[in-house]
């Protein structure tokens, strides 16, 4: 008996008590049965809230779900194989959710192939609500590239001042050609502008 709280309880059966009803029929039957495959299907992080004292206290349980193919074998005719296929929800605060998740599979897979019954239905009521609710992933905001246009007239002027601060005169023509393929500012873009005002400056710093 699982006491959830004091109102709640549900009736759960341990795997140990499967395994035990299980090994010695298996071994007087010559059956080996084992998990053949595994895959997580599903997994999430949940938050869970409760107060004390006036004060809200925020868990975060990981969830995982893990589906399982359970094979049974033959021994002596290791050819003869049955499989089910199983799923096992496992929660924890730690790191225990995946072993839950297959545990939780194993002994069903057990429970189910063998038609084990337990005294009670764990499926004729719905699960206690635990008050888990599932953490809102952020989404990424992606930044648009900066958009480009051609220099304003005062933009080309304001840039020609800025570079003649820097370099002489005369050299102004033949830098733009050398750098950017154009003979002066009015043909320059403002992403162009922003890069000489930038590489101008690791000049003038001896970079």
């Amino acid at each position: 008996k699982v006491q959830v709280s004091q109102s709640n309880s549900y009736k759960a059966v341990s795997e140990r008590d499967v395994l035990d009803a299980v090994k010695p029929i298996e071994k007087k039957y010559r059956v080996y049965s084992y998990p053949a495959e595994r895959e997580i299907i599903d997994k999430d992080t949940l938050v869970k809230e409760s107060e004390y004292n006036g004060k809200t206290t925020r868990t975060n349980t990981l969830f995982m779900r893990i589906k399982t193919v359970y094979k049974f074998v033959n021994i002596d005719k290791p050819e003869e194989v049955i499989e089910t296929i199983v799923y096992g929800d496992g929660l924890d605060t730690g790191d225990k959710a995946p072993g839950k998740a297959m545990t939780y599979a194993d002994k069903y897979a057990l429970m189910k192939a063998y038609k084990l019954s337990t005294g009670d239905d764990p499926d004729k009521d719905a699960s206690p609500n635990q008050g888990y609710q599932k953490v809102e992933k952020k989404t990424e905001v992606k930044k648009e590239p900066p958009k480009d246009r051609p220099l304003t007239e005062n933009e080309a002027q304001r840039l020609y001042n800025v570079i003649k601060d820097a370099i002489p005169e005369e050299q102004i023509r033949q830098f733009l050609l050398d750098n950017y393929k154009v003979e002066n500012t009015s043909q320059l873009t403002v992403i162009k502008y922003n890069e000489i005002v930038h590489k101008l400056k690791d000049m003038k710093e001896g970079k």
